[in-house]
């Protein structure tokens, strides 16, 4: 049987574009082993030495409030949480999944990049606003569904000055940028993200009347999970990168992890 010529161009229109989709979707890591996509660590390195310097154990002592029981001041990280880590629901909620027995697809995921290092060079403490996700989309496309949101805060310069890391003020409080609870509200009510990643650290709150919960901890509670300490971040692009996060299996809510971006 002859195929007339429009039929068959059509048919081979398709075939090829079928093609074009299966490598799109299913290549980037052939391609990243084959050494044709760039590979970006975004992993911090961590030493034998502990993170923080005798000088600093102090201050956190103090801002963690060891010792009184009715401080509400921040409760720092300890040195195992300094290091690049995932956190997942299970560390705020009884009966969630913890890092062990997460399903090793979801360790797989699509992530987009938010700049806001120029926000933060003017105020340390920054958090990132709904209307920067807003400005975001407007440049690039909505945020896909299912997709991990990095913020690029610049923060990860100051990994080896753990003072300036810290940064804690006069009252031990760490003044280190975040996202606002807007936007975490608009990233779980409206884009249904799979979780965030921060290049700087999550310092733990004291609930209670004086205290409070950070929105990253509200993100938690609801479903969302979350990468802190990553570094590199000004080396993505906006979107089209793939990460592939491996935490230690921990049976626990968070575990440190080596976090792998492949570019587009």
């Amino acid at each position: 049987m002859r195929w007339p010529g429009r039929v068959l161009a059509l048919l081979l229109t398709v075939v090829l574009l079928l093609f074009q989709a299966e490598q799109a979707a299913g290549g980037a890591l052939e391609r990243a082993m084959l050494g044709k996509s760039q590979i970006v660590d975004l992993t911090h390195t961590v030493g034998e030495r502990a993170f923080l310097p005798a000088g600093q154990e102090r201050a956190r002592a103090e801002a963690s409030g060891e010792g009184d029981p009715s401080s509400n001041l921040q409760r720092l990280p300890s040195v195992g949480e300094l290091g690049t880590h995932l956190s997942l629901p299970a560390n705020v909620l009884k009966g969630k999944p913890t890092v062990a027995k997460m399903p090793p697809r979801d360790l797989l995921a699509h992530a987009v990049v938010v700049d806001i290092a120029a926000k933060v060079a003017e105020a340390a403490d920054y958090r990132a606003t709904a209307e920067d996700l807003r400005a975001w989309e407007r440049r690039n496309g909505r945020i896909p569904k299912g997709s991990v949101v990095l913020f690029h805060t610049g923060w990860a310069r100051r990994w080896n000055d753990p003072v300036r890391y810290l940064n804690l003020d006069a009252q031990g409080v760490a003044r280190v940028p975040g996202i606002s609870p807007g936007a975490a509200a608009f990233l779980v009510g409206e884009r249904e993200i799979r979780g965030v990643g921060l290049d700087s650290f999550v310092p733990e709150v004291v609930p209670g009347p004086h205290g409070g919960e950070d929105a990253l901890h509200h993100l938690l509670y609801a479903g969302k999970w979350q990468l802190a300490n990553l570094a590199n971040l000004d080396r993505l692009p906006s979107k089209g990168t793939k990460l592939v996060v491996a935490p230690l299996r921990l049976d626990a809510g968070s575990a440190p992890a080596r976090v792998i971006a492949i570019l587009p």
